[in-house]
């Protein structure tokens, strides 16, 4: 089963990779791929540990780099010590990870999941659960997505379930005519 999984994403990848449907399953992330442009968080709420070198946001989180805006409930900001061994909300950001339904979107792609952890130094987007991948109307769904940032080489996994035929599933709308 799992062999056949990876075939199919590798079916898809190569579907999305026709002129019928030119989406790519890291555009939402597409702003994030500049660890050099700035961050930008917004939270009802900040709580900050600087001996550990963590700041958790709560309520209505958003978070901004680039093209790309994520959103969810709560968000945990793992940040990276200075020379010193200074940490706090002005260092850079290691990790990030988001519940509560989280959504991204850059341009017009978007992707929402339960929950995402962005790795900023290996450049890794994991989404968790009821992974929703879309632009315009072409869609693909699945239970985890793990996105290499970088190269945007991705895997989108099926749920493993105690339902037996769970699956990776996609739906795109080709383009009609030459050179739409």
């Amino acid at each position: 089963m799992r062999g056949s999984c990876h075939i199919l994403v590798a079916g898809l990848t190569l579907a999305f990779a026709t002129p019928a449907a030119a989406q790519n399953f890291g555009g939402a992330f597409a702003g994030m791929r500049d660890a050099k442009k700035p961050v930008q968080i917004e939270a009802d709420r900040l709580e900050v540990t600087d001996e550990q070198g963590i700041a958790v946001f709560d309520g209505n989180v958003a978070v901004s780099q680039g093209s790309t805006l994520l959103k969810a409930k709560r968000l945990k900001v793992f940040y990276l010590r200075d020379a010193k061994g200074a940490v706090g909300p002005g260092g850079n950001v290691r990790r990030i990870e988001a519940s509560g339904r989280v959504a991204v979107r850059s341009d017009d792609q978007a992707a929402s999941a339960d929950s995402a952890t962005v790795d900023m130094q290996s450049q890794i987007a994991v989404l968790s659960g009821n992974v929703a991948i879309s632009q315009g109307e072409n869609i693909v769904t699945g239970c985890e997505l793990k996105v290499n940032l970088a190269t945007n080489a991705a895997v989108l996994e099926p749920c493993k379930s105690q339902k037996s035929g769970e699956r990776v599933k996609m739906l795109f709308t080709p383009r009609n005519g030459a050179g739409n």
